[in-house]
C-alpha cells in the first residue's frame, strides 16, 4: 500500500521565503524614495507659491520681503519668519546678489520619529532667487546624492 503525502517540502518552503525576502529587499527602498518623492510635491508647491508671492510684493514695492505675513498668501501656521505645512517648513532670509534684490527661501523636512527614511534624514532645500531660482538640496544628513534623487 502507497501512501500519498501532499504537502510542501521544507526545501521548497526555504526557496519561497529566500525570494519573497529577495523581492522584499528590493522593493522597500523604493516604496519609500517614491513615498518621500510624493512629500516633496508639497515642498515644490510651497517654493512655487512663496516665489510668485515674492515676485508681486517686489512689483508693488520693488524689493522682496523675509516676513511672510506681508505676502498675499496664507498658509495655517503661517507667522512673519516661517511657514509650516504638514511635513516641511519654509523661511526665507536676505540674500546678496549682484544684480540686485534677492532672497533665499529654505524648505526644510519636518520629522515627527520615524516619518522619514533614515535614507534622508531631516534634509533641507534653498533656493535663491533671483540668481539661483532653481531647487538645490542645501543638507542631506543621509548623504547628498540620496536627497539629489528626490529632486529628479
Amino acid at each position: 500500500m502507497k501512501m500519498n503525502r501532499k504537502g510542501f517540502t521544507l526545501i521548497e518552503l526555504l526557496v519561497v521565503v529566500l525570494i519573497i525576502g529577495i523581492l522584499a529587499s528590493i522593493a522597500i527602498p523604493q516604496y519609500f524614495k517614491v513615498v518621500e518623492k510624493s512629500r516633496v510635491a508639497e515642498a515644490m508647491s510651497l517654493i512655487s507659491s512663496v516665489k510668485s508671492a515674492e515676485e508681486r510684493y517686489l512689483a508693488r514695492g520693488g524689493t522682496y520681503t523675509q516676513d511672510f505675513t506681508q505676502l498675499d498668501i496664507s498658509y495655517p501656521g503661517m507667522s512673519a519668519g516661517s511657514i509650516s505645512t504638514k511635513f516641511f517648513s519654509a523661511a526665507a532670509s536676505a540674500g546678496t546678489c549682484a544684480s540686485g534684490p534677492c532672497y533665499v527661501l529654505t524648505v526644510t523636512r519636518q520629522t515627527n520619529s520615524s516619518s522619514v527614511a533614515a535614507r534622508y534624514g531631516n534634509y533641507s532645500m534653498n533656493v535663491n532667487v533671483p540668481d539661483r531660482p532653481q531647487v538645490q538640496v542645501a543638507a542631506c544628513p543621509g548623504g547628498g546624492s540620496n536627497c539629489d534623487e528626490l529632486l529628479q
